[in-house]
């Protein structure tokens, strides 16, 4: 029992792995992205950003990526699976912490999984916003981007459960654009 510590603390072979500099610039990357959804939603003087919790985030997200790679022999692993993976850790270590609770408002409560959300919804539709859709779809899509926010919320999130959002999503697309095609 021992060594269990050493073996969820120490991240040496994941930097060996991935390079320090891949994971400093995934560090950058987010921690940017972070910034920007304080000053959008104007949260910058509730909620501050956990430097700690970030890093472990991202050291964790890379230790699944390792051993999804090892586990399935694979040399690169798909863009769903680095949304979902890279989301569920966001979500587990919440790197936005609360500095100012005398407002305890929804978008401070749940800013991470906020954060999170919209993460997932401009992968799903982030190509698609100058598409021209139909109401009935646009519906759809609003429906099924509640639940999703829904769920990332009030219910127990894996990285499983967030890859089968996005893979059910893209899946939805298919057959909506397959339909319309048969019209």
């Amino acid at each position: 029992m021992k060594n269990i510590e050493a073996l969820y603390i120490s991240y040496d072979e994941i930097v060996t792995e991935f390079t320090e500099e891949k994971i400093k610039s995934r560090y950058a990357h987010l921690y940017q992205e972070f910034s920007d959804f304080l000053t959008i939603y104007s949260l910058g003087e509730k909620l501050r950003i956990d430097e700690i919790a970030l890093t472990h985030a991202i050291l964790d997200y890379f230790t699944d990526i390792s051993r999804l790679k090892k586990l399935h022999n694979i040399k690169n692993v798909n863009e769903i699976k680095v949304c979902a993976y890279q989301s569920y850790w966001l979500l587990r270590r919440h790197p936005l912490q609360i500095v100012n609770n005398t407002d305890l408002e929804e978008k401070v409560v749940f800013a991470n999984e906020k954060f999170v959300f919209s993460k997932i919804a401009q992968h799903l539709i982030g190509s698609h916003l100058n598409d021209e859709i139909t109401e009935e779809h646009q519906k759809s899509v609003i429906s099924f981007l509640d639940m999703l926010y829904y769920y990332l919320k009030f219910r127990d999130c894996s990285p499983q459960v967030l890859e089968m959002f996005i893979v059910a999503f893209k899946a939805g697309e298919i057959v909506g654009s397959n339909y319309k095609n048969k019209e």
